[in-house]
């Protein structure tokens, strides 16, 4: 009888069209899964690639308003105006930053063997050598070293990555207008309005977010250099640059870039150690809860511990680019969010 039942219920079309559906779904999701896996170092190019030609264009846009030129020109006008600061600024204080960035280069390896000496010297620092006397250091160290490998084999990628991002984000900053409607071309056509509003204000919040970044860098770069520069600490300028560079990331780029401050001054002595570290972090401390948060307020708020977790998600995923683009990306989720799923989609 249960046979019959079944044999039944598989010659209804109803059933059958139900298993095909569900087997085709399941099927996606393989492909996506496996694709998704695939391109996962792909994923994070393309979105910098889009932030870049999103700031790009912002800038050509002040700027042709400014000049009363064309966007063709205004785009060059950027382009050119960043190389011949960049050159400028490495024929200025080139010479200086590579004399700096080799004394990093040497007083960090002295640092950390000045901490191990104080180790060995301190009666609780032998007996931590003694419990891990027998650990095998080498399976530790092994995937470190892997990993160091493959930063700098990939280093040569990284380059024609940049350079093939900055290409297309060319081009996407001379059409942003023939992009946009090719993708809400694609769309079905019951979400366009809402894909072409979520592309429009995700746009919106990407250039306020690179605006604020701006802000961000220089201000901590500016704010650690003159402090540094104040309390004497060696390397200054070197060192204002790393802490400008990773005020970028926020949370984990400020701990960094003290970490690092703090060890390029400990051969210097215990103070200087000191000293570098309370410039670095009253610099991001002012730029990070008094003057971040005051040029967020109207604009993106995102809560603390959802930027932090999707900080570690996006790390997880797609490695260092992962945590770099995370507040971008966060930014983006929230503005699908709230238009595919939260009130504005009703």
């Amino acid at each position: 009888m249960k046979l019959n039942f079944l044999t039944k219920s598989l010659e209804q079309p109803d059933f059958v069209a139900r298993a095909i559906t569900i087997a085709m779904i399941a099927a996606i999701a393989v492909v996506l899964g496996l694709l998704f896996w695939k391109l996962s170092d792909f994923f994070p190019i393309v979105f910098a690639t889009i932030i870049i030609a999103i700031g790009w264009r912002g800038a050509a846009e002040m700027l042709g308003a400014r000049l009363g030129v064309s966007a063709g020109v205004s785009l060059l006008g950027v382009a050119v105006g960043i190389v011949v600061g960049i050159v400028m600024t490495l024929m200025a204080f080139g010479n200086q930053l590579i004399s700096q960035y080799d004394e990093v280069a040497l007083d960090i390896p002295a640092a950390i063997a000045f901490i191990e000496r104080l180790v060995e010297e301190h009666p609780w620092g032998r007996f931590v050598e003694k419990l891990v006397v027998d650990v095998d250091y080498s399976k530790a160290t092994a995937p470190i070293a892997q990993h160091l490998g493959a930063a700098l084999g990939s280093l040569g990628n990284g380059l024609a990555l940049t350079v093939f991002a900055i290409i297309g984000a060319a081009y996407l900053a001379a059409d942003p207008k023939g992009h946009v409607d090719g993708v809400v071309a694609l769309t079905p056509a019951q979400h366009r309005e809402k894909m072409s509003r979520f592309l429009d204000r995700s746009g919106l919040s990407l250039r306020q977010w690179l605006l604020i970044q701006l802000y961000v860098v220089v201000m901590n770069a500016v704010f650690s250099g003159v402090a540094l520069w104040a309390f004497g600490v060696p390397a200054p300028l070197a060192l204002a640059t790393i802490s400008g560079a990773l005020a970028f990331i926020p949370y984990f780029g400020s701990i960094i870039a003290l970490v690092i401050g703090a060890l390029v001054a400990l051969p210097h002595g215990a103070e200087t150690a000191a000293l570098a570290a309370l410039a670095i972090g009253g610099a991001s401390f002012v730029e990070g809860y008094l003057i971040t948060p005051f040029l967020q307020s109207r604009s993106l708020r995102v809560p603390a511990v959802v930027l932090l977790f999707c900080m570690l998600a996006f790390g997880a995923l797609f490695g260092a680019m992962g945590v770099v683009l995370a507040v971008p990306a966060t930014v983006v989720l929230s503005v699908a969010f709230d238009i595919f799923a939260g009130p504005a989609a009703t």
